[in-house]
């Protein structure tokens, strides 16, 4: 057992690699779990982390310390493999939202440079027009405006993903699992099951229906 790591955390932490070799993605095996209800982002910023949802990165996963003790360890399940799956397909979105934002800034940064120093048509604006800046500026307003438009395609993932991770757990445990955090009254939780978005992480209600109907809410164009 980890220094520190009580018998059901480290129950908790074995389901990572079991769900890995399950779904086929590679295998991570994180060594500690944390229960914290936000994660410290720098600078005064954070942010909250979801009830139903699974941080990993490094050596570590992060659970909401308003759920410990809420679900046995074999009830992590299926929320762990719904998470693994949606990291998975998330890699390739970031990645083409990334190169988007480069190529706007480029196609903006490359004829400024050369009409600044080419002509003289920009005059004393080329100064400010081609300050290293204005593309880095641009490239971040695309990666948010192009992510932001992805947002419906991550929310469908997530729910698609339940769908995947249900036929290989049992649709009845995964159901029984968002059945139990839905009956704890936590405030984010009835907050965003009364405030449901395509823009945002599917509701545990949402996810609840989604899993009853076979798949008719990812399906349905939002």
């Amino acid at each position: 057992m980890s220094e520190g790591q009580s018998g059901s955390d480290e129950a908790i932490l074995q389901q990572v690699p079991s769900m890995c070799d399950l779904l086929g993605l590679k295998r991570f095996t994180p060594k500690k779990l944390i229960w914290e209800d936000s994660i410290y982002l720098g600078r005064g910023g954070r942010i909250s982390v979801p009830v139903d949802y699974v941080f990993l990165g490094g050596r570590r996963m992060i659970l909401a310390r308003r759920m410990q003790g809420v679900l046995a360890p074999e009830e992590w399940k299926p929320l762990i493999g719904s998470t693994l799956l949606v990291r998975s397909w998330a890699r390739p979105r970031i990645i083409k939202s990334l190169l988007v934002g480069i190529i706007v800034a480029l196609a903006y940064y490359v004829p400024v440079l050369l009409l600044a120093f080419g002509t003289s048509v920009l005059g004393s604006a080329g100064i400010y027009l081609t300050s290293p800046i204005f593309p880095l500026v641009i490239g971040l307003l695309t990666l948010v405006v192009f992510g932001r438009l992805y947002s419906p395609e991550a929310h469908k993932e997530a729910l698609r993903a339940d769908l995947q991770v249900a036929g290989l757990v049992g649709r009845n445990v995964f159901l029984t699992t968002l059945r139990k955090i839905d009956s704890m009254g936590f405030k984010d939780v009835e907050k965003l099951n009364r405030k449901s978005s395509m823009f945002k992480q599917p509701s545990i209600q949402e996810r609840i229906q989604n899993l009853q109907s076979g798949g008719m809410i990812a399906s349905v164009p939002q």
